[in-house]
Order: C-alpha cells, then structure tokens, then sequence
C-alpha cells in the first residue's frame, strides 16, 4: 500500500483563504511539515497531538519523511503549490519513491494582487525576482499586464534603478505587501512613485503597459540602431544572420565582434529568455552598443570588453556564436567557442579575401555535422527623380557550421 503524502497550498492570508478542501485534509493531518510562518497559520485548525516539524527544503522534508510513520502527512506551502513554490522539487524526489502524491491548490499573491487591482491575469506575464534570472524589462515590454515577485529590498533598488533607466518609470503601477494580513500594505500609482521599502518583504507588483510591443521576430531596419561611425552589420544580412542561428529560448549567444550591437539586439529581441554576450575591444563600438541597448530596452545584452578568444574565458558556454568580426583570429576563437561546446551553432560573415580563405579552410573540420557557405548580394533602392534605381552592398560571406554532439565524434 503507498504512502500518502499532501502537498497544501494555505494562500495568502493565514488560514482565511484555506478552501475547505484544504482546510479538513489539515485537520485530520497526523504530521504537518512546513516553514514557521505556516505552521503558525493553521495552529487554530490542526490537531493538538499533530506532529509539527518546522522545514522547506526539499532534502530536510525527506529525512522527515523517511523517519516519520504518520498515516496523514501534509507539507504546507504560502499561496500555491504550482507556483514558485518547493513543491516541484519535493515532487521530482517523491517520485519513484512509494509515495501517493496529492496537491491541494491556493490563492497565490498574484491571484490576490489581480483582485486588488481588478485587472484580468489570464494573458499576464508572471515573473519571479527571486534568483531566477528572468527577464523583467522584456516581459513588461511586451504585455499588458505582468505581476512580479519581488526577492526584498536589495532586488526592488536594482528593479527601480533599470525601470527608470530604460524609461519604463512612468507605466502604471501598483505594490502589495503582506496581502490579506493586518499589516497588509496596498499603493498604486507610477513606478516612479515606488520605493525599494515599499517593495520589501512578501511583496507583490503590477505594472500596466498599454503600449506594450506586439511584435513577433522583430526585425529593426538600419535606420533605427544608433551607428556613429563603427561598421555595422547591415539590415538584409543581419536578417539573414539571426535566421541562420537557429535561436531557442534559454540560448546563450555570443556576439563576437559586436560592433554597434545590432546582432546582439535584433538577437535579444526574439525572446526575453535568451542571454547575449556582445564582445567588443573598440570604445565607441562598446559605448554604441550601451545606446542601442538601452534604446530597444535588451536587459539580457551583457557587453563583454576585450579582444576575444580571450574575452570569453570567463562566459558561461555558448549554445550560439556569431562572428561580425575576429581581429584576424578567426581559428582562436572558434577553436574557443568548440572547447566550451562542441554542439555549437556557429554563424559568421565575412568581406575581406582573408576571412574568406580562412572561412573556407573551417570547411574541412570533421566536427562539424553541418556546414554551408553562401554568398549575400543585397540591393536597396532609392529615388531618383521621377524614378527608383537599384543601389548594390558590397557582397557579404556568410558561412553556418553546426558542432556535432562529442559522442557524435568520439
């Protein structure tokens, strides 16, 4: 017979907001598991001889259980199970382990903060502060309305300090903290208006946008990137470029030779989850980068000064690598980018005789499971009196290598 295990979502407010459901599995729980604050909350409802253990992260609550003969086990989570809670990870380890694992549901913050707020959730974007590295600046870009988890007073400054940056600070706010408490706390107004106090603690944000970006692969024309006088990759090319690489979201992008930016920002663009790495030795090309950057709000675009391959010692490993320019170092790097993964999605550009050379040479390297060299010609018109006339690019190299998987080539 498998043991039976629940895993209660409590809500936001104590036992208040219990939903029955809940609230009879507590009181007929023989053991309670949860963090102090939730085991207080239903201190009125268990039973008095319910062995109570106070703990939330996953490993602790398996000791608990492989020590623990209680028939009725109940682990208590704030809000929802399903949502930014232990609860995935106490799933994973009970699985396969004999356990019967039941999930009861809760009002979450963000549930309360809608109703606070009466706006519809169902098409928001949710975004945890909380260490996960989720992309906030893009997420209320491109919605309507997105609630976010804030991970305490530190988080909130560097939240306030980005909005106000990237000129985001004049959207339509409201905080909540402590929802559904005595000591709950409710402000609306502009995020201009917020303080890091006000956003400390268990609280909750919602930003309204309702010129939020519609866009799906967005694709910027030449025009709209701020140039000055560095080499940029050109419109019909970068199009080409960021196509060819392929990109899924969590990718890990370097910009190798970055220029203005453009790569690194039409590249950002495509998906808030994707992480880029502009690599850039000249300061004008890196301070250029920082406009563009900040002009098309891409939060997750790192500038990485120096000269690669060395640059990109330190980088977490690339799932995709463009190369716009390589200092005549064009074997190094890609060399480089192999040694950190050999599955890597390579796209590079080149105009010069030497680059080329050196691209085609790349051809022969057995690692690839995948490689093609194409020519770009691209032509733009313009207009000439009563007429359009057709005005050539310098043609442009552009060659895609895909890195086999090491098994692959073992």
């Amino acid at each position: 017979m498998k043991k039976k295990i629940n895993l209660i979502g409590i809500g936001t407010d104590g036992n208040k907001s219990l939903t029955q459901e809940a609230r009879e599995q507590i009181r007929k729980s023989t053991v309670l598991i949860g963090a102090e604050r939730m085991l207080q909350s239903v201190e009125s409802i268990r039973k008095k001889e319910a062995g109570c253990y106070t703990s939330y992260r996953p490993e602790e609550i398996m000791t608990t259980l492989e020590q623990e003969k209680g028939e009725e086990i109940s682990v208590l989570y704030s809000g929802d199970p399903g949502f930014y809670s232990g609860a995935k990870q106490l799933i994973k380890r009970l699985e396969g382990s004999g356990w019967e694992i039941r999930v009861l549901p809760g009002i979450s913050s963000v549930i309360c903060m809608a109703a606070r707020c009466q706006v519809p959730w169902e098409k928001a974007a949710l975004v945890s502060l909380h260490g996960t590295g989720q992309n906030a600046v893009y997420e209320i870009c491109t919605h309507e309305h997105t609630f976010l988890l804030l991970g305490g007073k530190e988080t909130a400054e560097q939240f306030l300090e980005k909005m106000s940056w990237y000129g985001l600070d004049h959207l339509e706010a409201a905080a909540g903290r402590d929802l559904s408490y005595e000591e709950e706390v409710f402000f609306r107004g502009t995020i201009r208006e917020l303080t890091p106090e006000l956003l400390s603690g268990l609280s909750v944000l919602w930003v309204h946008n309702p010129d939020y970006d519609t866009f799906v692969g967005r694709h910027l024309e030449d025009e709209e990137l701020i140039r000055g006088k560095v080499p940029m990759t050109k419109s019909a090319v970068r199009a080409m470029a960021v196509a060819a690489l392929k990109l899924q979201k969590d990718a890990v992008l370097y910009d190798i030779g970055a220029g203005t930016g453009s790569v690194s920002v039409e590249a950002a663009l495509q998906d808030g989850s994707i992480r880029v790495y502009a690599v850039e030795r000249n300061p004008e090309g890196i301070a250029l980068i920082q406009e563009n950057k900040r002009k098309w709000r891409t939060d997750q675009v790192e500038i990485v000064e120096g000269n690669a391959p060395e640059a990109l010692s330190d980088l977490p490993a690339p799932t995709h690598v463009f190369i716009g320019g390589s200092g005549s170092r064009l074997k190094e790097i890609v060399e480089t980018c192999l040694s950190k993964n050999s599955s890597v999605r390579i796209v590079l550009t080149a105009v010069s005789m030497e680059t080329i050379r050196e691209m085609t040479e790349l051809l022969q390297d057995s690692r690839w499971e995948t490689a093609e060299v194409m020519q770009i010609q691209a032509a733009g018109s313009r207009k000439m009196g009563a007429y359009h006339l057709m005005t050539a690019q310098n043609p442009v190299w552009m060659a895609v290598f895909q890195g086999r998987k090491e098994a692959d080539h073992e």
